[in-house]
């Protein structure tokens, strides 16, 4: 689970990382950006891959109700 959510938030940093490089390219600023992009991943993926686990994690311990062998339209009456 969480291999999967790992992978999940690197490919969201790559998308918001190459969308924020697209958004602040300025072709007459010659300085090296490289870092700055580094550190904007880095952040992304850990707050994308810790959140993703938290509520996937949460989202499995909710249990469904079962309904095995009960039909659902029988019980058109209401409760009170």
């Amino acid at each position: 689970m969480l291999g999967q959510c790992l992978l999940i938030g690197t490919g969201i940093s790559f998308i918001s990382t190459g969308l924020y490089a697209a958004i602040t390219e300025d072709k007459y600023d010659q300085t090296d950006r490289k870092n700055e992009y580094i550190k904007i991943f880095t952040i992304i993926v850990i707050i994308s891959t810790v959140l993703m686990f938290i509520f996937n994690r949460s989202e499995s311990l909710v249990s469904s109700p079962n309904f095995e062998g009960v039909n659902p339209i029988n019980y058109t009456k209401p409760p009170f």
